[in-house]
């Protein structure tokens, strides 16, 4: 009856209910059941079995988070992909920071005021990156995380306080055993799950890293190298690619016009079954793909017979692009025709393109002027590799307008021939040396090769041997691009993991090359022998052939460093640069 007084049993029996009730732990209560601090002799004393356990098992994941923490303090590298996931990456460095923070806060808590609510976010929390890191990287690392997970249950239920924090579950009123061993099943399974199909993704055959291709037309990781010289001859076999470039590519290096070329019959036939649909029509403004090879061509100067086509009395450009295939048979070839600023500019506006290569220049390298405005602008500006050739003769290639500026790879020829390359044949002081003698590609035919000699071979086998490097690292990153545009932030290779920019590629190079010995020299070989004395003075940092290409790929890889350089080498070497930034600027 409303407004009648309670009895004094009434009163006392409420009043028990509430004490019972308030007695019975919140769930806020259960996060902080406990607080244990192991640094502290009272932590030592009385030390048994459970608390051993206990220790061994925060100790670790006190490791794991003060590493994780420090880490991300540092901005480690390897971390922002998987913070851009959520966030642009300008953003990342300071998402790191708060998050190193907060991961040593956690480790600190771990020791000095260890809590059940710490141990349940240290037990949850490595999923989210384990998560960030999968769809950034496609790398899974599940044990770690389930070992965390796992210790940090462990910890929870062996923690040493007067009431273990099950008894302290059971005993609330919230939780009767239906509804606590449902909360847990439910939270086991959830965790489970989502482990458990971010594995399955990771090891299906739709996996991450086919789903990257797919967005590319299902292709494969590549380099675009660009030799520029007198014309290359499409119809030979060494030049014929199996498959159609994707169109994405084709619409990336601007080709305006495809040429199907004649694919019977001998060279003449085929160019004159092709004249009046290709050669008689292609103008100084067009860029071709010949469908059926690697090759894509221009020919910005208008002062040529046949427009990209190597000329019938010359040779040189075809043996160039051969060069190029011996040490990457994958790359893709975009050929200019020329001698100009115009023909380097034309590969260096070219955002796929990786590495321009030439191969011409003033003969004895007089001090003249040549193409190294333009060169400037593919590396300094457009961040690609240039290769160019220092001249046939001994001359010093500093002033050299191919292979002396100092943003340029000056490249020497080493004679090959039978001896292992013991002798070198051609300019000093460059930057490196490399195969001066190979069997190449004919200019008349379509499928005859020549011996011939020259640092115009030993240049663009060099462009070849570091696209093949561009294009493992470009594998191992998952980077399935070319070029080192804006849009990839400047860089050669930007994939998921890893980052390398040209002077880092040109770095390595430096690091790999070597000195042959001066004792296999032969007199009669019309050779100069290789001096052990100062030899940088004459082939640079040393010579360069295809045994550099796996140093190179896992320095920059990080798979395995190279030493440095002797410190007499890196003087000389230094002086070199000094001298080519004191000629022709930096």
């Amino acid at each position: 009856m409303v407004g009648q007084p309670k009895s004094p049993e009434a009163v006392l029996l409420a009043n028990l209910d509430n004490d019972v009730e308030s007695d019975s732990p919140s769930i806020f209560q259960l996060l902080t059941h406990f607080k244990i601090n192991m640094i502290s002799l009272d932590w030592v004393r009385g030390f048994s079995l459970t608390r051993m356990i206990y220790s061994l098992s925060v100790l670790y994941i006190f490791w794991m988070f003060a590493k994780h923490g420090v880490k991300a303090l540092m901005v480690t590298e390897k971390y922002i992909p998987v913070v851009s996931v959520i966030f642009p990456t300008e953003f990342a460095p300071a998402v790191l920071i708060g998050v190193g923070l907060i991961d040593i806060s956690i480790a600190c808590m771990l020791l000095v005021r260890n809590q059940p609510w710490v141990l349940i976010y240290a037990g949850i929390y490595p999923f989210i990156p384990l998560s960030l890191t999968f769809i950034a990287t496609g790398e899974l690392e599940l044990f770690g995380k389930l070992l965390i997970f796992s210790l940090s249950v462990l910890a929870l239920f062996t923690a040493p306080v007067e009431t273990n924090i099950i008894d302290s579950i059971f005993s609330s009123r919230e939780y009767t055993p239906k509804r606590l061993l449902a909360s847990v099943s439910v939270a086991v399974l959830l965790i489970f799950t989502s482990t458990l199909s971010v594995y399955l993704v990771a090891n299906s055959s739709d996996g991450v890293a086919e789903e990257i291709i797919v967005e590319e037309d299902d292709w494969r990781a590549y380099s675009v190298v660009a030799p520029i010289d007198t014309g290359i001859n499409v119809y030979h076999e060494r030049f014929i690619l199996n498959e159609t470039l994707p169109d994405w590519m084709l619409e990336g290096l601007g080709v305006t016009m495809w040429c199907n070329l004649t694919i019977e019959g001998s060279w003449q036939e085929r160019y004159d079954s092709d004249k009046e649909t290709c050669w008689d029509v292609i103008t100084s403004t067009d860029i071709v793909y010949f469908p059926g090879t690697r090759i894509i061509g221009t020919t910005p100067d208008d002062n040529t017979d046949i427009p990209i086509l190597d000329d019938p009395s010359d040779g040189h450009g075809t043996a160039v692009t051969g060069a190029v295939l011996d040490a990457n048979p994958d790359a893709i070839i975009f050929f200019v025709e020329g001698f100009s600023d115009a023909a380097v500019l034309a590969a260096a506006e070219q955002p796929l393109v990786d590495i321009i290569s030439t191969s011409f220049g003033p003969i004895g390298s007089i001090p003249v002027p040549g193409i190294e405005d333009a060169t400037r602008v593919a590396v300094v500006e457009k961040h690609k590799v240039h290769t160019g050739a220092a001249d046939n003769t001994p001359s010093p290639a500093v002033q050299d307008s191919t292979a002396g500026p100092p943003w340029s790879i000056g490249v020497s020829g080493y004679a090959e021939e039978g001896d292992d390359q013991k002798e070198t044949m051609s300019g000093s002081y460059p930057d490196i040396a490399a195969d001066w003698t190979q069997v190449l590609p004919n200019h008349d035919d379509t499928d005859g090769y020549h011996e011939t000699s020259g640092t115009s071979f030993a240049t663009p086998r060099t462009a070849g041997i570091l696209s093949l490097v561009l294009t493992q690292l470009r594998e191992l990153g998952m980077d399935y691009g070319s070029g080192a545009s804006e849009d990839r932030e400047g860089l050669l290779v930007n994939g998921s993991n890893m980052s390398i920019s040209n002077q880092e590629l040109r770095d390595a190079l430096n690091l790999s090359a070597w000195y042959p010995g001066f004792s296999t020299w032969d007199p009669t070989s019309g050779t100069l022998p290789i001096s052990p004395i100062a030899p940088c003075t004459q082939v640079g940092w040393g010579v360069v052939n295809m045994s550099n290409v796996e140093l190179m790929f896992e320095h920059l890889a990080g798979i395995e460093t190279m030493p440095d350089r002797p410190a007499d080498v890196v003087a000389c070497m230094e002086a070199n640069q000094a001298i080519r930034e004191a000629y022709w600027g930096d």
